[in-house]
């Protein structure tokens, strides 16, 4: 664009308000038509169709009243085909506005919707460019020294046909050139780009080129629809380079809450967390709940170290129930689905593991965001479900755009071991300080690490075959036995639509071989959405999502006890015993070829063959599930909508396990086999009104509506044993088959709900809620209860000055009570079992043990919150702090009772559990320049609960208890899940008492710590530098203790280094015996182990270790490949990326590292927290990805 002088101006270009106001600007359009014009926006990932300018109305009819501008937008976009340009914080402040017009011309549209708004546009070519309005433009244009002589102002005032003769336009100007990318150094197409202080203005083309008339002094302003607006200097340039940098408080600016309603951030009364879907996929868990450790502060999320789709555990401001589920809610795109855990127990023999739960089977690659519910008024419009918060997860949709859209994700990593205990390699295999020296002294001694000094010599093995007497350590056992675990994930999805109809399309397939040899998991998902748009102004919108899942185990590895347990003889076999011999027969591992039955390796038959374990043992299990949800709104009015939902998540699951005629515990076998369906169907109604009153100062949003959820399962189990024909299983092929067992269940819940949202002129915010529940499993009279909760807001930043450096406060505050039933269909009144196991064969009813209690009320959970957010130094650093107290009252438990009543336990309402607690989240940008930003986040958490009551006569609930160990329990006065376990005994100068007539150490039960940690963190930093990013997660758990079954058994087998002292003449050990006398005993060399192993089985509470963590939880490098090296295969985008999972221990309790434990310890998903059984070893996982955008 040339430098020229205006020596006239007719009205149409300056008009005779705009000269008397100061306001008028020359306007100067480029006469580059757009061919492209894709706006990305990460909040709704709309791409809009191509558009043609030759073809655009510009004239526009409307009838709005009290409409957001949202709508008036997307009614004058209909009708011209302009897009709007502009970054969503622009409409915080807006207000519904009220427009007639017939046929007029655009600009007096636009002025009748800006009228009285914070805003004022500008139009570019096909673009309406959004800005706010500047009260200080005649300070501003005065830069520009645009002067118009004094007898054009009189003229033009006094006519509105006059002319304006000439404008001196004083400074040099000049074609400014240049490209606008993103961080990852991709071309932002349709950036805005404009003089500060004038409409001058242009936009970046398909390349993210721009070409730019201005002074060389200009101030360019860039503006770009979810990125930080950049100001940047001309200074005399002719070429200016600019890379945007994603707005993440604009982004964050809006969340998901209940039912799926999007609200401001600014008006919630509570704490709520997002995290985007990219977080789950740039280094994915088969199970995406696993991914939420340490991103969202006062939530725990573990998982047992199972094997591959595992369970998850999510526990939200700690532990509510007593002894009843505490895992949340999780919902789907506005309704809530089943997440029934199929994991292992605690202290448990026979099969135990873990077979998922319901979050498993969802492909990370369909999820848009998860956000987190965690207080009561967030939660209180769920009612009964949400007593333990919710996690509301929204699905990719799909997207407005010309063609079809295919996005293609690979991803593939591999798991090798990455902790290994400690332990002694001086003394050998054997009894007594001695060899074993026969095949039968080596079985016996399988096990056991108390014979000689290792000296390298020959000596027999529990095979017969001879070997060196030398050390060979777990490390080497545990990684010859366990293979390089694979997790590989392939997801396609096709994105097509227009403004009218839109439908995403993905299909998935993980195939993941777990450590343990032979072990395979599978699951293949596909999820359609499809959104509809009918009638006049959108009258209908209908919504539609399907998801099929397909998960299949083979051989899942068990957990626990050594009985079917494959890790126990890797980890508990004599340190001179390389794991590889007990292969046995090559074709048939773990048979020994001689005798075709199970190659045994110690006396005790439990402690079962690895390779038996996992290629001769078989268990199988399928999951098909189906979750399907169809919704239809009415746009009544622009201010009123009603919105109808169904949905159902229909489950059908089946498992198999068998034991061959070869087992040596169980030499004739066994079989067990089992069936589930699992159904919950949904049916949701709900009204919605939005108005403002007083001159728009006071907005009212109004919800009402109603919910029926009805839950249904069924399922039946065939067990039996004596195999008749070997290798042939089958419930039809055993001697004895026991009879089928067969259940089914249903209950309800109808509710009604209601929620008024009240704000005053944007700054002041209150909301009201109220559910009323009804429940099928109560009885009349006592299954209603209502959940109200009260939350309130209010923005202190625009109503008091703050320090420049402040941009934005906030205070909230609530309180709710929600609550549940925790009881299944038909436990409320007296039930019996029939039973035909009786010397005639006769049918009989049994007597249940627990006696019920038909006036059950339900439980209920009150909290109360409060925090402030602030933002400062231009959004590059924010805090938010969080205060709440969460007490849940009338649990319902079946506690022991007196015999005498003919039953064991009776069912009541009990108890006062209460949590108390802090969260924190601090985000930040230490470094943002054009080439390299900085961005971090950390979360804090910390829960302090309390046991206040629990019933007349009850101090203490077991929750479980370890292996051999110690009990988790919920004491009077006591954090929740206690680990109890005996100790040795000192008096109280600190000296060992010990029993006279056993020679041992004498011991007292003691409190020993707690298997929940209080305290979590978590550190997120994400660096850019161009094409390259950089993710570095970092979490940590502080305050809790867990118990290591593994390493009690290695002591007492003389394993571990505390068992060396007395190898070679003995050990004396000198206390005072019960009395307070002095005591000493001498135990020899051949009652060394006797010793040893009573000090590991009687004194639990030698094993328990502090949990303490600091890990680097994981790492992603990414490079985002350039677009035109890729033109040939119309690649919009490609990213490749090395990931990395669990990749070290930065920080552990001193202790528990010399003993070589990974301090993360969980054996279960459930209640019982603080014990660790024998288990594979937690791997490090390494692995790559691909993302690619067509």
């Amino acid at each position: 664009m040339k430098n020229v002088l205006l020596s006239e101006c007719s009205n149409s270009c300056i008009s005779n308000a705009s000269i008397t106001t100061g306001k008028g600007l020359i306007k100067i359009v480029s006469n580059q038509t757009l061919r492209i014009m894709k706006l990305t926006t990460i909040l709704i990932l709309v791409a809009f169709l191509q558009v043609n300018a030759k073809g655009f109305s510009q004239n526009v009819t409307l009838n709005e009243k009290n409409s957001n501008l949202d709508k008036v937008f997307t009614e004058i976009r209909k009708q011209t085909g302009y897009d709007f340009l502009y970054n969503t914080r622009l409409l915080r402040n807006t207000v519904p506005v009220t427009v007639k017009a017939n046929n007029s011309s655009l600009e007096e549209v636009l002025d009748q919707v800006f009228k009285n708004q914070p805003l004022t546009y500008t139009i570019t070519e096909n673009t309406i460019i959004l800005k706010r309005r500047d009260e200080r433009f005649l300070e501003q244009t005065s830069k520009f020294s645009l002067v118009p002589n004094s007898a054009d102002f009189k003229s033009s005032s006094a006519s509105s046909s006059a002319k304006v003769s000439s404008f001196n336009i004083e400074q040099k100007r000049a074609d400014i050139r240049g490209k606008v990318i993103d961080a990852t150094g991709e071309a932002l197409i349709g950036v805005s780009v404009r003089v500060k202080g004038s409409d001058t203005g242009a936009s970046t083309d398909i390349n993210g080129n721009f070409v730019l008339n201005a002074p060389d002094n200009a101030i360019l302003v860039f503006t770009y629809i979810g990125y930080v607006t950049q100001e940047v200097a001309v200074n005399g340039r002719t070429s200016v380079n600019v890379t945007m940098v994603e707005d993440r408080q604009a982004l964050s600016e809006v969340v998901v809450t209940a039912f799926g309603v999007t609200k401001a951030k600014r008006g919630l009364g509570y704490a709520v967390q997002e995290v985007r879907g990219e977080d789950f996929t740039e280094s994915r868990q088969n199970n995406i709940a696993n991914s939420l450790t340490g991103k969202i502060a006062g939530v725990d999320a573990t998982q047992a170290n199972s094997g591959a789709g595992g369970s998850s555990r999510v526990i939200i401001r700690g532990n509510t129930s007593l002894n009843g589920n505490q895992q949340p809610l999780y919902v789907v795109d506005g309704m809530p689905i089943n997440n029934t855990n199929r994991g292992p127990a605690t202290s448990s023999g026979g099969l135990n593991v873990d077979r998922g739960d319901g979050i498993s089977s969802m492909n990370p690659d369909d999820i848009a965001t998860i956000s987190v519910l965690k207080g009561g008024a967030a939660a209180a419009l769920y009612g009964s479900q949400a007593a333990n918060g919710v996690i509301l997860i929204t699905t990719k949709k799909g997207s407005a755009q010309k063609g079809v859209g295919i996005e293609v994700t690979s991803d593939a990593n591999f798991g090798s071991p990455s902790i290994f205990p400690n332990f002694q390699y001086e003394y050998g295999q054997g009894n007594d300080g001695v060899k074993p020296a026969t095949a039968a002294a080596a079985l016996s001694s399988g096990r056991l690490s108390y014979g000689a000094k290792m000296d390298g010599s020959m000596v027999m093995q529990f095979d017969g075959v001879m070997r060196p007497y030398s050390p060979f350590s777990v490390k080497d056992n545990i990684k010859n036995f366990y293979q390089t675990s694979q997790n590989i994930t392939n997801t396609v999805a096709f994105n097509a639509g227009s403004e009218k109809l839109r439908m995403r399309l993905s299909v998935s397939d993980l195939r993941a071989k777990d450590q343990q040899p032979n072990s395979e998991y599978k699951r293949k998902t596909a999820n359609l959405n499809v959104t509809g748009k009918m009638g006049k102004n959108d009258f209908l919108t209908i919504e539609s999502s399907v998801q099929y899942n397909l998960v299949e185990g083979t051989n899942r590895p068990n957990v626990g006890y050594a009985e079917i347990n494959a890790a126990w003889p890797v980890y508990l076999a004599a340190n001179t015993v390389d794991v590889r011999y007990m292969r046995g027969d090559p074709n048939r591992p773990g048979i020994n070829a001689a005798t075709g039955r199970e190659l045994e390796w110690n006396p005790v038959p439990a402690a079962i063959n690895p390779y038996y374990a996992a290629y001769q043992l078989g268990n199988e299990d399928t999951r098909q599930r189906l979750i399907g949800r169809a919704s239809v709104q009415a746009n009544i009015l622009p201010n009123l909508f009603v919105k109808g939902t169904v949905a159902r998540d229909f489950n059908f699951y089946t498992d198999e396990f068998y034991v061959p005629k070869t087992n040596a515990f169980t030499p004739l076998g066994y079989f067990q086999s089992s069936t589930q369906q699992d159904d919950k169907t949904n049916f949701q109604g709900i009204v919605n009104y939005n108005e403002r009153f007083l001159k728009d100062k006071i907005g009212l949003n109004l919800l009402g509506g109603v919910q029926s959820e009805r839950d249904f399962s069924k399922g039946n189990s065939a067990n039996g044993n004596q195999w008749v024909v070997p290798d042939f299983y089958s419930i039809t092929n055993l001697v004895n088959r026991d009879l089928v067992n067969a259940s089914q269940g249903s209950f309800g819940t109808n509710s009604v709900f209601g929620e008024a949202n009240i704000d005053y002129n944007n700054l002041f915010y209150l909301t009201v809620t109220g559910r009323q529940d009804w429940f099928s499993v109560l009885n009349p009279g006592f299954n209603s209860i209502f959940y109200p909760s009260v939350g309130a807001s209010f923005i202190l930043s625009e109503v008091v000055k703050m320090p420049k450096f402040m941009d934005y406060a906030k205070l909230r505050s609530s309180w709710a009570e929600v609550g549940s039933a925790t009881v299944n269909a038909g436990s409320i009144n007296q039930t019996y079992s029939v039973s035909t196991v009786n010397a005639y064969g006769l049918p009989t009813l049994s007597n249940p043990n627990v006696l019920n209690n038909p006036n059950i009320r339900p439980v209920t959970v009150e909290t109360i919150e409060g925090g402030f957010e602030v933002q400062m130094l231009n959004s590059r650093l924010g805090l938010d702090v969080n205060y709440y107290s969460r007490r849940t009252r009338n649990d319902i438990l079946s506690p022991p009772i007196s015999g005498a009543t003919g039953f064991a336990a009776g069912r009541r309402n009990l108890g006062l559990v209460t949590n108390k607690g802090w969260e924190i989240s601090l985000t930040g940008t230490p470094i943002k320049k054009d080439n390299f930003s900085w961005d971090v986040n950390y979360n804090f958490g910390y829960n302090q609960s309390k046991i206040v009551e629990l019933a007349e006569g009850i101090n203490v609930l077991t929750l479980g208890s370890g292996i051999g160990g110690p009990q988790m329990i919920n004491a009077v006065g006591l954090p929740y899940s206690t680990v109890r376990a005996y100790v040795m005994r000192r008096d109280a100068s600190g000296t060992l008492v010990y029993n006279k007539a056993t020679g041992y150490e004498d011991r007292v039960l003691t409190d020993i710590g707690v298997g929940n940690p209080p305290y979590l963190m978590g550190l997120g930093n994400n660096f850019r530098y161009k094409r390259f990013s950089l993710t570095v997660d970092i979490d940590s758990k502080f305050g809790a203790v867990g118990y290591s079954n593994l390493i009690q058994y290695a002591t007492r087998f003389g394993h571990t280094p505390i068992t060396l002292p007395g190898r070679e003449s003995g050990l004396t050990v000198t206390g005072v015996d019960q009395t307070g006398a002095p005591f000493t005993r001498v135990w020899n060399v051949a009652t060394l182990d006797t010793y040893y192993n009573n000090l590991g089985n009687a004194y639990a509470g030698m094993w328990v270790y502090k949990t303490d963590f600091v890990k680097l939880r994981r790492a992603v490098l990414k490079y985002n490949l350039p677009v035109s090296a890729l033109k040939f295969m119309r690649v919009q985008s490609a990213s490749i990326g090395i990931t990395g999972l669990n990749l070290a221990i930065l920080y552990q309790d001193k202790r528990t590292k010399e003993a070589g434990i990974d301090p993360e310890m969980q054996e279960t998903i459930g209640n019982a927290q603080g014990s660790q059984g024998v288990a594979m070893p937690r791997t490090r996982n390494i692995g790559f990805n691909l993302n690619l955008r067509f």
